[in-house]
């Protein structure tokens, strides 16, 4: 379908220029609509207007691209477990919050190897797409992008922090087939705003519109789905055909 290039070298190019698109554009590089529907979801305002809050906790995730056995290009992702009290049940990239004196880079290799119980050997870090702050968790997130060795061995995913290793090949991204709009889901805690001992906090659940990649039986909607979108359009003029 596409991607016969250096593609290590094509994405570290676009990622250390000064005019990549913002997450989502409606146009590619020649102007022409590039019929790829956005990723913004109805309920996404702090992720996408405006600057993340100031004192915010700083995060970062792992796009590693590597090829399998039949040269697809492939992204490891996580469904959380049900049990996490932020994104449970959720496809995500691999990451995690930066400890003390970590950078972006450190941070989200050292979350991969600690969410998939595998160290990547990295072939490039291509450098960083544009940081996204999920409101829901206060996090500045700074998606970094690699190249890395095809995995010698099975994944060995952390229980606590994965319930399931997805493996996505990256062309499904560039399909307008897999982008949807669907009814979703979501568990929310609340709190009482008037604290009188008669008033109680609890979880209850927010249904709303949102639009997500959907594979293999999987919905990628969120955060996840517009760092991926961004990547996606960076990677249009590689599609052939």
């Amino acid at each position: 379908m596409f991607f016969n290039t250096d593609l290590g070298s094509y994405l570290s190019e676009r990622l250390s220029g000064p005019s990549i698109s913002g997450p989502s554009s409606a146009v590619n590089e020649s102007g022409k609509s590039d019929s790829l529907a956005a990723m913004f979801p109805g309920l996404a305002y702090g992720r996408h207007r405006g600057p993340a809050r100031r004192g915010c906790r700083q995060a970062a995730v792992a796009i590693s691209l590597y090829q399998d056995t039949q040269q697809r290009w492939l992204i490891p992702l996580t469904r959380r477990p049900m049990t996490l009290k932020h994104h449970g049940g959720q496809i995500c990239l691999p990451g995690g919050r930066l400890e003390a004196g970590e950078s972006a880079n450190v941070a989200a290799l050292r979350e991969f190897e600690e969410e998939l119980g595998i160290r990547p050997q990295v072939q490039r870090c291509c450098g960083g797409l544009h940081p996204q702050y999920v409101y829901v968790s206060d996090n500045a997130v700074q998606p970094m992008v690699y190249i890395i060795d095809r995995p010698p061995s099975p994944w060995l995913p952390d229980p606590v922090e994965v319930e399931d290793v997805i493996l996505l090949p990256l062309e499904e991204l560039l399909r307008p087939s897999r982008r949807g709009v669907f009814r979703m889901n979501k568990r929310v805690h609340f709190t009482q705003a008037n604290p009188h001992p008669a008033n109680e906090s609890g979880f209850d659940t927010l249904e709303f519109n949102a639009p997500a990649f959907e594979y293999g039986g999987n919905r990628i909607w969120g955060a996840t789905a517009m760092i991926l979108d961004e990547l996606a359009r960076i990677l249009l003029p590689l599609r052939a055909g």
